[in-house]
């Protein structure tokens, strides 16, 4: 499926990534956009391309600016730069940018298919890391985005928006009009005497800004007023095309004039008065992004939770107590993918590693190492009520999806020491159990599990008890014989009666998995044992089992041992024996 770079380029420089032929329907600009994955590790990642014949296109130059500027921008909602190479293939310069694996909105809200008030919660939030985005680059940077529109938008696995195609990015300080100053950003570098490279600059917006299609131009850019656009502020260019970007995300549909950025049927009322001024007419007017990003619309319910997440490191017990309390019924408004691809795993990485202590918030260090489970009150019940909503959204998952995203959280919460979370893991086995495959359950559920059965805590010890009716049938029958048996065998002389009695209900219905070997060797001496408990339900759960797995003794073995043991029962007046005799 995927092409080797290094076979199209020969024995020259070659990216370490591998890319897939196939490229997107949309795409930025004049880039193409693949997937690819790592030679490395094979993890996902995004691939653009653009050629052209001859190293000097404009576009290529413009596309050689826009890597650069990638290079040097961080900001959580601006595309992650990973690698680039410009190599020559048949006859073709051609230009490789490699960044995270993302894939373009229009193609995901397809997908998603979202509709009412999910539909407005996701694009508000995406929209509010756009505006984000773009206010960075404005206000903190002092440049020019100078193409913004729904193809300039692409979004991750987790569904956040990342903004993209930097090629005109510009400084908006724009100086005389020296045509050689100017303009000399278009000669290879490899063509520039040291004299022309030590005064270059970088205007893009204004030598390719004919690749900005017209219906998203300002009319100081379509006009190539560039005293305007820098008298102007430095937001003037780009708050006209987030308005573009908005007009097109509510809308769902692509922009083909610019007379449609007059409809505002398709924007949300809270948000119309925002939109209104970001397309003024007058470029001192129009609206800095970084007050739409107040707006309280974008501001919504989804952004909090998420954002209470992603900084759950800085909140203290009190905090994180409060907001788990609120979660479950926050839930059904958040659109199902986000609380799946988004939420969950936060929520897991969470429960797995904690933020730091109250007295070390101020420090903003994160904590990469497992989280201790058994600190004060406050803090378990913060983690019982994760792992709760947890459970809640993995009910939503296939399950090939819950083992993906769900199993490797749960496998590392069995390891804690907190009974609490612990007791809450059991309890809800029967919601997971059901998704968790052979392997799983022998190389990374049953060995913490298993030191349930030796707990000083009777409840979490019958819990553990009780998991093995959904766990036995899929574990193996070495384990089950070598292993489980001996927990058993101790279990049978607990000084609990309830657990004496479920110890033999669960020999019972796991017989089956035993093997005949093991059923004459252990059942029997089991049963005859606890038909003499003193405490009468685990003497009639011993009948119950004799007769259940009857089919695994011979008749000298019902005669000589199974008789004899429950014989007395028949004037026992506390079991009831005499009904099953």
């Amino acid at each position: 499926m995927f092409a080797k770079l290094s076979a199209l380029v020969g024995g020259g420089p070659a990216l370490n990534f591998n890319v897939d032929p196939h490229q997107y329907d949309t795409a930025w600009g004049c880039w193409t956009h693949h997937s690819g994955t790592s030679k490395e590790d094979g993890s996902a990642v995004s691939v653009f391309k653009i050629a052209a014949a001859d190293p000097n296109d404009v576009k290529l130059v413009a596309a050689r600016n826009g890597v650069k500027r990638l290079k040097m921008l961080r900001h959580p909602n601006v595309l992650a730069f990973k690698d680039s190479l410009e190599v020559q293939e048949k006859g073709m310069t051609v230009l490789y940018l490699v960044t995270e694996a993302v894939r373009p909105l229009a193609m995901v809200m397809q997908e998603l298919n979202l509709s009412g008030h999910h539909r407005d919660e996701y694009l508000a939030t995406g929209m509010l890391h756009m505006t984000n985005a773009v206010s960075f680059i404005n206000n903190s940077c002092n440049m020019i985005h100078g193409y913004l529109c729904m193809a300039a938008v692409v979004v991750t696995d987790s569904l956040d928006w990342k903004l993209h195609g930097f090629d005109l990015l510009s400084e908006h300080a724009l100086t005389g009009d020296f045509a050689l100053k100017h303009a000399s950003w278009m000669v290879a570098s490899q063509y520039k005497p040291a004299e022309l490279a030590a005064v270059t600059r970088d205007f893009a917006l204004k030598h390719a800004s004919w690749m900005v299609a017209s219906q998203y131009k300002p009319a100081e850019l379509a006009k190539c007023e560039w005293q305007a656009v820098q008298q102007g502020p430095p937001w003037a260019v780009d708050s006209w095309g987030l308005g573009c970007m908005m007009q097109e995300v509510f809308s769902g549909q692509p922009l083909t004039a610019v007379e449609q950025l007059r409809r505002t049927d398709v924007i949300p009322p809270a948000l119309l008065a925002d939109y209104q001024k970001l397309l003024s007419s007058q470029t001192s007017r129009r609206l800095n992004p970084a007050k739409v990003a107040e707006s309280r619309f974008l501001n919504n319910k989804l952004v909090e939770v998420v954002g209470f997440m992603e900084n759950i490191s800085l909140k203290d017990s009190a905090e994180k107590d409060s907001f788990f309390k609120k979660l479950p019924a926050m839930i059904p408004a958040i659109p199902e993918p986000v609380a799946v691809r988004k939420l969950l795993p936060l929520l897991s990485s969470s429960l797995e590693f904690g933020g730091a202590p109250a007295s070390a918030v101020s420090s903003l260090m994160l904590i990469g190492s497992s989280l201790e489970f058994g600190g004060a009150p406050t803090r378990k019940v913060s983690l019982n009520l994760m792992f709760s909503t947890l459970m809640l959204i993995g009910r939503m998952l296939s399950g090939d999806e819950f083992i993906r995203r769900v199993v490797p959280s749960l496998s590392r919460l069995f390891a804690s020491s907190d009974r609490n979370l612990r007791r809450n893991l059991l309890e809800s086995i029967d919601t997971y159990g059901q998704h968790l495959t052979t392997d799983v359950i022998e190389g990374q559920i049953y060995p913490p599990l298993s030191a349930g059965f030796t707990d000083e805590t009777a409840y979490i010890r019958e819990l553990t008890l009780k998991s093995l009716l959904v766990l036995a049938p899929k574990m193996r029958q070495a384990t089950l014989t070598q292993n489980l048996l001996k927990h058993l065998s101790r279990l049978q002389v607990d000084n609990e009666p309830s657990i004496r009695a479920n110890t033999t209900v669960l020999l019972g219905n796991i017989a089956q998995y035993l093997g005949d070997t093991y059923c004459k060797k252990v059942l029997l001496n089991a049963f005859g044992r606890a038909l003499k408990d003193s405490f009468p339900p685990a003497r009639v759960a011993a009948l119950r089992a004799l007769i259940a797995t009857v089919k695994h003794y011979d008749a000298n073995e019902l005669a000589l041992r199974a008789l004899p043991a429950v014989s007395p029962l028949c004037i026992d007046p506390l079991t009831g024996a005499d009904e099953f005799i």
